[in-house]
């Protein structure tokens, strides 16, 4: 007698039950997943006679010539306890799910337990490009009723190598499979050009284990672009950045979004292969890169969802990196991430502003929005922008009396906006000092301090760094008149944040074929922390080796400020 699963599985306070078995029958040559979805309230005897009638389908399907006598496969439902036939008027639900440890499926002579919503991997791939010397790992990988961090990976390669996908998708009955890592990534080296890779994947909840599921991979792993600029910043942090010490690194890592079309690839882009524009090929620089900076606190800046989901949090949290994401307001699928190493700072607290609808409706902003409202054009303008500016209240584990407010943001783009992002940044700061006094009344005992990132759109000269690093922004400030349609009048921003650049004002941060500059800043409290390293840029020649941003060797089109921070002794 074989003993199989049928998977059940089903959502309280659904009206369906889904239904999963294999069914192997030699002498039918029938070998098949079924997969059924029936109401909670069906009777038993359906479900039986649609198994069977589904089984005996397949089964006059692959016999069309054959002369063997398709008899109905009898299915039945037993008592695990005294193998007692379930009564054909019972409830689907009553079947599978409410008696489902006392119950088993008999379909010709194979005996079914039910495992009601196990584990299960509903979904996993692996990428279209892969390249020697850098990480693979799962694609798309979906679980329902497991733990993903608990899931466990093992990766093969095959023993040949081929020269092209098509020869070896005519010789993998020819492949012996080697046992190569175990994890949820796999590092290749330029020996395994040319093979295949295949992963096993297992689900777990707690002790609970579901059912493997197993990916080979449709492309055979290619050559590097060779030796990465950032790979030579990767000489800079080989450690980590030490007792009483932070890396701190702020980058935009370029959003699939705007990148997957026509336009950004003849226009925007232009320089870059499309190749190396897509993402399946750009994800494997960015976790490499970001993983060998070896940071402690990682803000990103125009980050998708899905690259967030699927790519970032699962490859940086196996090394011991938490973080979590923020939209955009409105429909736009990117924000900003935030991720922490766990042994060196816990996030206490997590906060999402949209600028635009703390500005009509936050009290704090009441006095800004009486003003900004002067102007018909400059408020719609305003209202519009869905800029998010995420707020987290971090703790250090080493030194638990002190926290840290962190605030990342990606300030409007546009070129004749440099008000709209002054009236941001205002309002950002605001909000971020709102967060901090909070916590210094509710912890006297504790130094709390703020460091705040992001792509600020803005260069050293305008009114945003000058509001960040001089404390004020008068009345006549030329950014407020900028564009004649939209003035912004008797608006003044102050704060009393003593504010530094951590990387000073590298001649650019951004650089492509239309454009480059100092956008992207790390800004912090020169009277909280000192400055202990500042990772040196790539040189020029590296920047434009392949004309501008990105290339075949940066990922995306800013570049990552990385310093180190040192907690200042009291």
């Amino acid at each position: 007698m074989s003993l199989q699963k049928v998977v059940v599985t089903h959502e309280s306070e659904t009206p369906t039950v889904c239904l999963s078995f294999r069914y192997k029958e030699d002498r039918l040559k029938v070998d098949r997943i079924f997969n059924l979805q029936r109401s909670t309230q069906e009777d038993l005897g359906n479900i039986l006679t649609r198994i069977s009638g589904n089984i005996q389908k397949i089964a006059f399907k692959k016999n069309k010539k054959s002369s063997i006598d398709i008899e109905e496969i009898p299915v039945k439902m037993l008592r695990l306890d005294n193998e007692g036939i379930v009564s054909e008027d019972t409830t689907c639900y009553d079947s599978f799910v409410g008696s489902y440890n006392n119950h088993k499926l008999l379909i010709g002579d194979n005996h079914y337990i039910i495992d009601l919503n196990p584990p299960i991997i509903k979904s996993m791939d692996l990428p279209k490009n892969m390249m020697a010397g850098f990480p693979v790992y799962p694609n798309k990988f979906e679980t329902v009723y497991a733990e993903k961090e608990h899931c466990v990976f093992r990766w093969f390669k095959s023993d040949l190598k081929f020269e092209t996908e098509k020869v070896a998708k005519a010789n993998l009955n020819k492949i012996k499979w080697i046992e190569v890592n175990v994890g949820v990534a796999c590092m290749t080296t330029s020996e395994d050009v040319g093979r295949l890779l295949k992963v096993v994947a297992t689900p777990f909840l707690g002790e609970r284990k579901g059912e493997n599921v197993e990916v080979m991979s449709t492309v055979l792993v290619s050559a590097c672009p060779g030796e990465c600029p950032f790979e030579r910043r990767h000489h800079f942090t080989r450690t980590l950045a030490g007792e009483n010490s932070l890396r701190v690194i702020s980058y935009n890592i370029l959003a699939e979004l705007y990148t997957d079309s026509d336009h950004a690839r003849s226009v925007l882009f232009s320089s870059c292969p499309p190749y190396a524009l897509d993402m399946d090929y750009r994800k494997q620089l960015l976790t490499k890169e970001l993983l060998g900076y070896n940071g402690d606190l990682i803000c990103l800046q125009e980050v998708d969802e899905k690259v967030f989901n699927r790519d970032l949090y699962p490859v940086l949290s196996s090394q011991g990196i938490e973080g979590y994401y923020t939209a955009k307001g409105g429909q736009v699928t990117e924000g900003v991430a935030i991720f922490c190493r766990r042994n060196k700072l816990r996030i206490l607290d997590r906060n999402r502003f949209i600028l635009s609808n703390e500005l009509q409706n936050n009290t704090l902003f009441a006095d800004m929005w009486e003003k900004v409202q002067a102007s018909v054009d400059l408020a719609e303008r305003m209202i519009q922008r869905g800029t998010v500016l995420q707020v987290s209240v971090l703790e250090s584990v080493e030194n638990p009396s002190k926290l840290i407010v962190v605030g990342i943001t990606h300030l409007y783009f546009h070129p004749d906006a440099d008000h709209i992002r002054l009236l941001q940044a205002g309002i950002s700061l605001q909000l971020l000092q709102q967060v901090m006094s909070l916590y210094e009344t509710k912890h006297p005992e504790k130094e709390v301090s703020l460091i705040f990132c992001g792509d600020f759109n803005s260069t050293p000269e305008c009114g945003v760094y000058r509001l960040m690093t001089t404390q004020l922004i008068d009345f006549d400030d030329m950014d407020w008149n900028i564009k004649s349609s939209e003035l912004v009048k008797g608006v003044s921003l102050s704060h009393n944040l003593e504010l530094d650049s951590a990387c000073g004002c590298p001649p650019y941060t951004n650089y492509t074929t239309g454009f480059y500059g100092c956008l992207d800043y790390i800004f912090y409290q020169t009277d909280k922390f000192t400055i202990k390293q500042v990772i040196p840029m790539p040189s020029h020649e590296e920047v434009t080796q392949h004309v501008a941003l990105p290339s075949i060797t940066f990922p995306s089109d800013h570049i990552p400020l990385i310093a180190d921070l040192t907690f200042r002794v009291r």
